[in-house]
């Protein structure tokens, strides 16, 4: 096996801490701008970025016609919004009153709900014991996380736990999605394809049932805003897709690992956010499930950016 070079590690290192700040982005944002106008701004902004991008290297959005018309357009809607639309929504709405550093931790179980689904859907059959286990030890680590009496309760800040949550498995779903399409075209214009898609769905219903322009947001909200919209889901897409070019799924899924982690120090440092004993051991347990159900052979997502928040 090649080894990794520093540039390797470089990307990985980018990425990790683009999409680990996102968290601390949100909650900052989240403040004055709902979560369904967060979520649209987000992918409207990401699709511009992504466009412009596209073109300067030539490349048009009308070419995947030739390759199903209508249809690839409807599987650009379903990437955009499992990848994009539905998590943005579920994790701003969560972090009203989630901490981000616990959102961080919250979502580092897609990897598990990954192998869950991809078993499901007849994508990748789940087998040994070890695989089973990191299962087991994911969830594990959320229980830990929400705690026991809460889950039996299902309190008001339990259901936005429980919106993080959902928004990883959505993240997940997308991956297993993504991995049964065999779309032979260029991962930007697949990106923005699917950013022009969920944009199409997200602006709209933000216009309708939060009317935006009656928000007076302030300006580090508006510039988090904007920073999600460029960085952690325009160029981190890119960054991403080039990091799966030159090191392949294996190396690129050690984001899994750093993300949660570099997003739970970045809430306690930068927001002065704390962390218990519970969310320590249930971050552990996370990234041991993470390890255990790691496959070395496993696929990169072949559609739509695999951003976290």
């Amino acid at each position: 096996m090649t080894p990794q070079s520093l540039r390797d590690y470089g990307l990985v290192l980018t990425l990790s801490l683009i999409w680990g700040s996102s968290f601390l982005l949100v909650k900052i944002a989240v403040a004055d701008v709902p979560p369904l106008t967060m979520a649209a701004s987000r992918v409207a902004i990401a699709f511009a970025v992504l466009y412009a991008v596209a073109r300067w290297r030539g490349q048009s959005l009308t070419a995947p016609r030739s390759a199903g018309g209508a249809t690839i357009w409807g599987h650009f809607l379903v990437i955009g919004m499992l990848g994009n639309g539905i998590p943005f929504t579920l994790i701003s709405w969560g972090e009203i009153e989630v901490s981000s550093a616990l959102a961080a931790i919250l979502i580092g179980v897609m990897p598990v709900f990954t192998v869950v689904f991809a078993h499901g859907f007849g994508v990748e059959r789940l087998t040994g014991g070890k695989r089973l286990i990191g299962i087991i030890a994911g969830f594990a680590g959320l229980v830990v996380l929400i705690g026991p009496t809460a889950l039996l309760q299902l309190g008001h800040a339990t259901m936005h736990e429980f919106g993080i949550i959902a928004a990883a498995a959505s993240y997940a779903a997308t991956g297993v999605y993504a991995r049964r399409l065999s779309l032979r075209m260029s991962a930007v214009v697949l990106s923005a394809g699917a950013m022009a898609a969920s944009s199409v769905v997200m602006v709209p219903v933000a216009l309708i049932l939060e009317t935006p322009w009656r928000l007076s947001p302030g300006l580090g909200p508006l510039l988090a805003v904007t920073t999600l919209g460029i960085a952690a889901t325009g160029l981190a897409s890119i960054v991403y897709f080039r990091l799966l070019a030159l090191a392949g799924p294996t190396f690129a899924s050690t984001i899994n690992y750093l993300i949660p982690v570099f997003g739970a120090v970045l809430g306690v440092i930068l927001l002065g956010e704390t962390l218990g004993t519970s969310d320590l051991v249930a971050l552990a347990l996370i990234l041991s499930g993470i390890a255990l159900v790691r496959n070395p052979m496993a696929r990169g997502p072949a559609g739509g950016p695999d951003a976290r928040s």
